[in-house]
This record gives structure tokens, sequence and C-alpha cells, in this order.
């Protein structure tokens, strides 16, 4: 049968569109935090050997799990001072410890606020850029909790789901999955870990 002109507008004006499916369909983000490597007694902003070693491995560890990241961050070394036992640094730690996983990926390391700014910092890993991607984010650990309860609050969910991070603690992750479902946006959180504790403490030569 041979569909006449207003007839078939009709039928086509019945089919939603492909924008109005792509915009109903759920999209997920992946957020992995990491806490920097080992430091050293007296701070300096810096990690210690120990530390380096663990910077060295987390490629391996970060890509064979999570695959390509959409963007990196960590916090501007420069933006906000760190109180060390040794006194107050540019706090490098966090930075230093994603390097090496942004220089094997080829990728640049976001550095927007100083790791105090979580308020900017949850607004950027909330926006709309990165609503079906992954993110590493590489932060200091007690911010880092702050950070992800206030994204887990935002998004409706109870931010009593996130433990404390503790301050002996160097390998853990936590894998934050935002479900956005048009202007809902549902949290989970895993924890994981990098599996590398125990490295050594004299520096690659």
């Amino acid at each position: 049968m041979r569909l006449t002109p207003a007839f078939a507008l009709i039928a086509l004006s019945c089919l939603p569109s492909a924008a109005a499916l792509a915009a109903s369909k759920p999209t997920t983000e992946t957020i992995v935090f990491m806490r920097h490597g080992e430091k050293p007694d007296g701070g300096y902003g810096q990690l210690d050997c120990q530390g380096l070693n663990r910077s060295l491995a987390l490629p391996d560890v970060l890509i064979g799990r999570y695959g390509q990241p959409a963007a990196i961050f960590a916090p501007d070394p420069g933006a906000t001072q760190v109180s060390d036992p040794a006194g107050k640094f540019d706090y490098i730690r966090p930075l230093a410890t994603i390097e090496p996983t942004a220089i094997r990926l080829g990728m640049p390391v976001n550095v927007p606020y100083g790791f105090t700014d979580i308020s900017d910092m949850k607004d950027v890993l909330l926006g709309s850029d990165f609503r079906s991607s992954t993110i590493f984010v590489a932060w200091e650990h007690k911010q880092l909790v702050k950070l992800v309860k206030k994204i887990v609050k935002d998004s409706g969910g109870d931010d009593s789901i996130v433990p404390k991070w503790p301050d002996s603690d160097f390998d853990s992750l936590y894998v934050l999955t935002l479900v956005h479902d048009g202007k809902t946006t549902t949290a989970s959180l895993h924890q994981d870990s990098e599996g590398l504790n125990g490295l050594s403490q004299t520096c690659p030569r």
C-alpha cells in the first residue's frame, strides 16, 4: 500500500527521534579515587622512595583494571600548602603519584584547584563533560573522603557509605559509580586496592 504524503508525515511524527532516545538512556560515570604514595617522615610535600616505586607501578594497575580514562585530576601543588612535620610545603605528593600513569597514557593531569577546594572539584566531577566517562583522581586522603561524601550526598545518596581512610593506608582505591538518568543520579561505592604494599624503600637507579 502506498502511503499518502499526509499519512507518511503522521507516521514519522510518531517515531521518537534519535536525540530523544539518546537523552532517555542512562549513562554511567566511574571515578577512581586514590591517595598519594608513601611519604618521608618530614613530609616535605613529597613522596619517599617507596612512594615513588608505588607511582611507577601504578600505571599497570589502573590501566589494566579500569582502562583509559577520559581525564586525570590532582590538586594544584602550589595553590594550598600542606602542613607536614617539617613545616609547610607545596603539595606535590598526589601529582607525583599519578604522573607516571598520565605519562604512560600520553595525557595531561588537570590541576584546577588546591587540595582543600573540594566543593569546586565536586562540581567538575558532576558536570556534563564526564557523565559517561572513567576518571582518575589522586588526592589527599582526608579531603578525598570529604569529596566523595559530597558527591554521594548531592546525588541523593547516604554519605555514610563512605568509610574513613586510615592514615596508614596508601593502597586503597575508592571506586565511585554514578548512573545518570536524566536529572537523577544514583551513586554506589566500591572499595578496591592497588595491591602495591611492601614495595622497595630504595629509590630506583
